[in-house]
């Protein structure tokens, strides 16, 4: 919130408007009971603003509220006492929920009503052009003023909203972080198992049977082969560097290639057999409209 001094500096408002004004509120204070009845009918006229009058005794304390706004911003000492009070008031809005939209309008009332028995009551043209100036700067500064509880408000919803943000995107990147890790560790230690039953193929293909052993052993291999290349695309991305779809589709196509080595061993069916070449011919399919889109969007 600004000082009560900078506040009326940007609004032009001197020690004359102030005295101006105590003499305008000889002209408004006998008519003050219509402007309260006034601007209550006012209120009643949109369902939002008249929810808030439901008993006579919410309408009375309303008409008193504003009765006693509109003698402070008239006869008081433009200082921090009134600034407070201003405040306050503007706090008790936002305490309510009442839409800022509504204060703005309200105030456009008032300044029209007020403006206009201006207008009635003095003749001078030069006299009353100065009055009306003096009273849009008091009320535009009430308005200021009250409706700075609105921006605290707002700006604090934002503020906390901001820190919570912050703390979950920065627990998330830790949360990944450490996911990724646990991925990079699953994958060097499948890449051992694959390794072991490379070996292991190795092994059947020189000692069992050397034609089964080699087909296995080349399907191990191939899987080893797509292993190493899931681990180097984790670290890459671990180091910053994007990630790719095509890695998953180039393992599931390893995986289909060696079902059909093992496949020619043992002697499947044709159906089977045909099954398997339409999976791995679809998988191709898929690779290769990932690689023209990748290619594309570089």
């Amino acid at each position: 919130m600004h000082s009560i001094e900078s506040i009326l500096r940007r609004y032009d408002f001197t020690d004359q408007d102030e005295v101006l004004l105590k003499k305008m509120a000889e002209l408004f204070m006998p008519i003050h009971d219509r402007f309260a009845d006034d601007f209550y009918r006012y209120l009643q006229e949109d369902d939002y603003t008249a929810g808030y009058f439901r008993t006579d005794a919410a309408v009375n304390r309303r008409k008193e509220t504003i009765l006693q706004w509109l003698n402070e911003i008239l006869t008081s000492k433009y200082d921090n006492r009134l600034l407070i009070k201003l405040v306050r008031i503007g706090k008790i809005h936002v305490k309510i929920g009442l839409d800022g939209h509504y204060v703005n309008a309200a105030m456009g009332f008032i300044r029209r009503y007020f403006q206009e028995h201006l207008n009635q009551v003095v003749s001078e043209p030069a006299k009353r052009e100065i009055m009306i100036e003096t009273l849009d700067k008091a009320l535009d500064i009430s308005l200021d003023i009250m409706t700075s509880s609105y921006r605290e408000a707002e700006l604090k919803k934002v503020f906390i909203s901001q820190r919570v943000e912050l703390w979950i995107v920065k627990w998330a990147e830790k949360l990944m972080h450490g996911l990724n890790l646990v991925l990079m560790i699953g994958l060097v230690a499948m890449a051992l198992g694959v390794t072991l039953l490379l070996a292991s193929d190795i092994f059947y293909a020189l000692t069992v049977k050397l034609e089964q052993g080699v087909i296995k052993a080349m399907g191990s291999l191939l899987i080893l082969w797509m292993m190493i290349e899931l681990l180097h695309t984790q670290v890459h991305q671990l180091k910053g560097g994007k990630f790719h779809v095509r890695i998953f589709v180039d393992l599931a196509m390893v995986a289909f290639i060696r079902k059909v080595f093992v496949a020619t061993i043992d002697e499947k069916d044709a159906v089977s057999f045909a099954l398997l070449l339409a999976g791995l011919l679809i998988l191709g399919v898929i690779y290769f409209l990932i690689g023209r889109s990748e290619k594309n969007s570089n």
